[in-house]
């Protein structure tokens, strides 16, 4: 037993001493890349001196460094949600996404793009009202249905295929806004900023600290009701809060870059394959990995050697992340016990 907790503890500590490297990594090069390249000195030179080259000054601090922390912040907030969708319903494949959140905030940016004299703001407005309204409709319906999780995952897929209809309808009746509707479907940082990463840190923080507050309670939530109630836990309403605190996070950071696939689903697993399932710890590491992902394909989307100008972020978490996790399936698939 002993043998197992010192083991146990190696790997984690070694997990994250490797993430912190690697996400510190990714975070130094993302800041440097770029149609203009900057070395790392040019970037700390820029951040420290304000006498510095105004250009170079302007890139790093207006644009590049929101940039990746808004990446970050997305990363986060999929991976500590996805820990908590696959755990409220256990089901090793959910991801945020389930809820019927992402149809119904595409849906509300689409409306907000074919609306005559909208302005700008609104995109992200409606997406962020638009997720929010399907995920309700979700939770109504899988209430009434009273089917428990797997009622709340067929109420998910239901509400996201009746958007997903709705989203296609106002695509094939705006023919010339529909490219910029497609493209916000795969999701970018590009025209991040400091005011988009304060209002959506405003919203996800406190998501964020009552869904890691609540680690333990999670875990205590898989032993059953029962088990629960006689440690003083109301199961039903930490189900409700976690999944409105997890889907309320994930509005805030989709409203503003779009839908991104497959970190909050992948993320997760990773930790759990390496330190175990403990809420405690597959939360915010799970985070930390998420935000590992989405920086390191925000790179290969800005990189010099990308042959394209900026591909969507999406489609390169897509097609880096599926084989990975059929590898990781076909590999470890008897590990993904929640």
């Amino acid at each position: 037993m002993n043998h197992r907790k010192k083991d146990k503890r190696l790997r984690l500590a070694l997990y994250i001493t490797t993430l912190s490297i690697f996400l510190s990594a990714a975070i130094i090069t993302s800041i440097t890349i770029g149609s203009l390249q900057l070395s790392p000195y040019a970037v700390f030179e820029s951040i420290i001196n304000p006498r510095s080259d105004a250009v170079t000054r302007s890139i790093v601090l207006g644009y590049r460094i929101p940039r990746v922390l808004f990446a970050s912040l997305t990363g986060f907030v999929l991976g500590v949600s996805g820990g908590v969708i696959q755990t409220l319903t256990r089901n090793p494949l959910s991801d945020p996404y389930i809820t019927g959140m992402s149809s119904g905030a595409a849906l509300g940016a689409a409306v907000a793009f074919v609306t005559p004299r909208f302005p700008y703001f609104a995109v992200p407005a409606m997406a962020f009202i638009g997720g929010l309204s399907m995920l309700l409709l979700t939770i109504f319906i899988s209430k009434k249905a009273g089917a428990g999780s797997m009622g709340f995952i067929l109420a998910g897929i239901a509400v996201g295929t009746f958007a997903s209809a709705l989203l296609m309808l106002v695509i094939s009746i705006s023919s010339e806004k529909a490219h910029g509707i497609l493209y916000w479907l795969f999701g970018s940082f590009s025209t991040s900023t400091w005011r988009d990463l304060q209002i959506v840190l405003a919203v996800s923080l406190p998501a964020l600290l009552f869904m890691l507050y609540n680690a333990r309670d999670l875990n205590i939530l898989l032993l059953g009701e029962e088990h629960a109630a006689q440690l003083g836990i109301d199961s039903k309403r930490l189900w409700l809060l976690m999944l409105l605190s997890s889907s309320l996070a994930v509005s805030s950071c989709v409203s503003f870059c779009g839908i991104i696939g497959f970190i909050g689903l992948v993320a997760p697993h990773m930790v759990r394959l390496i330190v175990g399932s403990d809420n405690r710890f597959v939360l915010p590491l799970g985070g930390f990995t998420g935000a590992l992902l989405m920086v390191i394909a925000d790179d290969i989307v800005r990189s010099p050697i990308n042959p394209i100008a900026e591909t969507p972020i999406g489609s390169v978490t897509s097609m880096i992340g599926v084989p990975f996790f059929v590898y990781l399936l076909i590999k470890r698939g008897k590990s993904f016990g929640i």
